[in-house]
C-alpha cells in the first residue's frame, strides 16, 4: 500500500498516512484518520484534566474533596472511597444500543449521568491529592505517575524517591527542581541529565558528579560552567554561590541561562533510540514521531509511551506492557487491544470506554471494574455480546466514525483546565468557535496570603520561627495562593534550598515550556560557518572544539526537530554534537 496525502478536516493543513500506518488501521479494524496528527492528539488532550483542582462535595458522602471537576458541573461526582467501594454498580446504569442513533449520542447519555470519581489513582500508600497515578508511597500532589515515594509536587515521574518539583524523571532520589533524569541523585535545577550525582544547573550531562553550571559534559567531575577544578576550588565557589539564598540561585539561574544560549543542542534528547524520531526518546526501537518514549518498539504518533509499550499508535500515556493501544490516553498498565479509551488500566480488548479497570472485551463502556461482554455499561452473553459489538462497529463505520476520538463536546472539562492548553494554547474565544468548552471557577488554594515575601528571610537557614506550613503564600509571578507543606519544608531544610517564590504551577510550567513542543521541524545542521581563521563556528556564538567528519565545508546533514526554526538555540546534527561532547 502506498503513502496517501490526506487535508486534515479540522484545520485544513495536509498531512501523510504512510504504508505503515495503513497496516496498523487494518490490523485492528479502524478507519484512517481524518484530521492530522496534532489535531488528533488536541481532541484527546482536552479530555484529559491532570492539575486543574477544586474543592466539592462528594455527591455520594457529602465529603469535601479535592476534585478535577469544578463544582459547577453538572455531574455526579463521587470521592476516590466512594467511588472504588463495592456497594454500586455501574451496570445499574446500563442502556440498550438503539441503530437508529448514532453511537456517540447514546454513549453521551451514559457519560453524562454515570458517577465520576474525583481524582483517579489506585494502589497508593499515605499519599494525598494524586492524580492519575498509582503504586506509590507517602506523596503528595504528583500527577501522572507510578511507583514512587515521597514525593512532593511531580509530574510523570516512575520509581523515584524524596523529589520535590521534578518532571518526566525516572529512578531518580533527592533531587529538586529537575526535569527528564534518569538514574540520578541530587540532582538541582537540572535538565536532561543521565547518570550523575550531586551537581546544580546542568543541562544534557552524564556520568557526572559535583559540577555547576554544565553543559553537554560527560564522565566529569568537580567542572564549573564547564571548565575543571580542584575539589577545594569547587568547594569555594559552591559556598560562595550561596544557593541557601534566593538571591544566590537566581543570579546563578541567570548565569546559567546565559551560558546554555552558548553552547549547541542536539537535535533532539534521543539516547539508543534506533530507527526513531522525536524526541526524549530513551531504550527505544522503530518509535515514529515519538515525544517522550523510553523502554517502547513500534509506536507511532504518541507521547509517553513507556515501560514495555508496544504498537501503540495515536496515544497519550500507555505503558507498563501496554500492547496494541490506538487513539487513546491514559490507557495500559499491563493492558492491551485497547481502542479509543481513556483512563483505562488492566484492560483487554475495549473500545470507546473510559474509567475501567480489569475488564475485558467492553464496547462503549463507563465505569466498569472486573467486568466483561458489557456495551453500553449493560451486561451480554459472549456471542451476543459479540454480535452486537460487530454491528455497532459497521455502523460507525458506515457514518465514517469508526477509529475517530470522542467529539468534543463529550469532554466533562473547559480547555483552559485540561492538560491541551500546554500543547495548543488557544483564548476562549477560540476554544469555543473550535466546539470545545470553557471554564471560569476559580481554583487552587483559597484564602488571603498570611506572609508577604518581603517579610521572608532570604536564606533557608534564617527561617526559623515562621511555621512555614501553616502560611499561605502569594506566587510572585501569577499571585495565585499556594501552600508549602510539612514534609516539603523539611525537604528544603534538610538540601539547603530556599523556599520557592513560585506556585507549583508556574513552577511545573517553567519546566514544561524548557522542554519544547511536541511537534517537528524539518531543520539543516547549524554548523556551518568558517570564520577567518578558517575555524568552524555557528551564529557567531560557539567554536567548535573538534575536527567534524564535513571538514572545512558547511554540514550537510538534515533532521527534525523540536526546535522551531525561530528560536535562537544552536542546534546540531547528532555527528557535530558527538564531535563537542564525547
Amino acid at each position: 500500500m502506498n503513502a496517501e496525502t490526506k487535508k486534515c478536516a479540522n484545520c485544513q493543513s495536509e498531512f501523510i498516512i504512510e504504508p505503515d500506518d495503513f497496516s496498523y488501521y487494518q490490523k485492528i479494524g479502524v478507519l484512517p484518520p481524518k484530521m492530522c496528527p496534532p489535531c488528533r492528539a488536541q481532541r484527546r488532550l482536552a479530555f484529559r484534566n491532570e492539575r486543574s483542582f477544586y474543592k466539592r462535595p462528594c455527591d455520594k458522602c457529602k465529603k469535601e474533596v479535592v476534585s478535577m471537576y469544578s463544582p459547577n458541573k453538572p455531574d455526579t461526582v463521587w470521592c476516590h472511597d466512594c467511588w472504588f467501594a463495592d456497594d454500586w454498580d455501574p451496570k445499574d446504569y446500563g442502556l440498550n444500543y438503539d441503530s437508529e442513533k448514532p453511537f456517540f449520542e447514546q454513549f453521551k447519555k451514559l457519560w453524562e449521568v454515570i458517577p465520576k470519581v474525583s481524582l483517579i489513582h489506585i494502589r497508593n500508600i499515605n499519599s494525598e491529592y494524586l492524580n492519575i497515578s498509582a503504586d506509590s508511597k507517602d506523596c503528595y500532589m504528583i500527577i501522572e505517575s507510578s511507583s514512587n515515594e515521597n514525593c512532593v509536587h511531580c509530574y510523570w515521574i516512575q520509581v523515584c524517591k524524596d523529589l520535590v518539583d521534578v518532571s518526566f524523571s525516572h529512578q531518580t532520589q533527592l533531587s529538586y527542581e529537575s526535569d527528564d533524569c534518569y538514574n540520578c541523585y541530587k540532582l538541582f535545577y537540572s535538565k536532561g541529565c543521565h547518570d550523575s550525582r550531586e551537581s546544580y544547573f546542568m543541562l544534557d550531562c552524564k556520568n557526572c558528579s559535583n559540577c555547576i553550571g554544565c553543559v553537554n559534559l560527560r564522565s566529569k567531575q568537580y567542572h564549573i560552567f564547564n571548565q575543571p577544578f580542584s575539589k577545594e576550588e569547587y568547594e569555594n565557589f559552591l559556598k560562595s554561590a550561596h544557593l541557601d539564598t534566593h538571591s544566590g540561585v537566581q543570579k546563578l539561574r541567570e548565569e546559567f541561562e546565559k551560558f546554555m544560549a552558548m553552547q549547541p543542542r542536539k537535535f533532539a534528547e534521543n539516547v539508543n533510540a534506533t530507527n526513531s524520531t522525536g524526541n526524549y526518546i530513551k531504550n527505544a526501537k522503530n518509535c515514529r514521531r515519538c515525544f517522550h518514549a523510553y523502554e517502547a518498539e513500534d509506536c507511532a504518533y504518541s507521547v509517553h509511551v513507556w515501560r514495555d509499550a508496544k504498537d501503540c499508535m495515536d496515544c497519550d500515556t500507555s505503558g507498563r506492557q501496554s500492547e496494541l493501544i490506538y487513539n487513546s490516553t491514559n490507557t495500559g498498565l499491563v493492558g492491551s487491544n485497547c481502542i479509543c479509551c481513556s483512563l483505562c488500566w488492566g484492560n483487554n480488548f475495549l473500545t470507546y470506554c473510559l474509567y475501567c479497570y480489569d475488564s475485558n472485551n467492553c464496547f462503549g463502556s463507563v465505569g466498569l471494574r472486573k467486568q466483561k461482554y458489557c456495551i453500553l455499561n449493560k451486561q451480554y452473553e459472549e456471542k451476543e455480546y459479540h454480535e452486537l459489538k460487530n454491528k455497532i462497529i459497521n455502523d460507525m463505520k458506515a457514518a465514517g466514525e469508526y477509529g475517530d476520538y470522542y467529539p468534543p463536546a463529550l469532554s466533562a472539562f473547559g480547555y483552559n483546565e485540561a492538560c491541551v492548553q500546554d500543547q495548543f494554547p488557544l483564548t476562549k474565544e477560540e476554544a469555543l468557535q473550535q466546539g470545545f468548552k470553557w471554564e471560569d471557577s476559580p481554583r487552587g488554594t483559597f484564602g488571603k496570603e498570611t506572609i508577604q515575601w518581603k517579610n521572608i528571610p532570604d536564606s533557608i537557614n534564617e527561617i526559623n520561627n515562621l511555621d512555614i506550613p501553616k502560611q499561605i503564600f502569594a506566587c510572585a509571578l501569577c499571585a495565585k495562593n499556594y501552600l508549602i507543606i510539612q514534609r516539603e519544608m523539611e525537604f528544603y531544610k534538610q538540601l539547603q534550598i530556599p523556599l520557592p517564590r513560585l506556585c507549583p504551577d508556574c513552577r511545573h510550567e517553567r519546566r514544561f515550556k524548557a522542554r519544547g513542543p511536541n511537534r517537528l521541524w524539518h531543520r539543516k545542521c547549524e554548523c556551518m560557518k568558517l570564520t577567518d581563521d578558517n575555524k568552524l563556528t555557528t551564529n557567531n556564538k560557539y567554536q567548535n572544539t573538534a575536527t567534524h567528519s564535513h571538514g572545512e565545508n558547511p554540514c550537510p546533514n538534515e533532521f527534525e526537530t523540536s526546535y522551531a526554526p525561530d528560536r535562537s538555540e544552536i542546534v546540531y546534527c547528532e555527528s557535530c554534537y558527538n564531535s563537542e561532547v564525547l
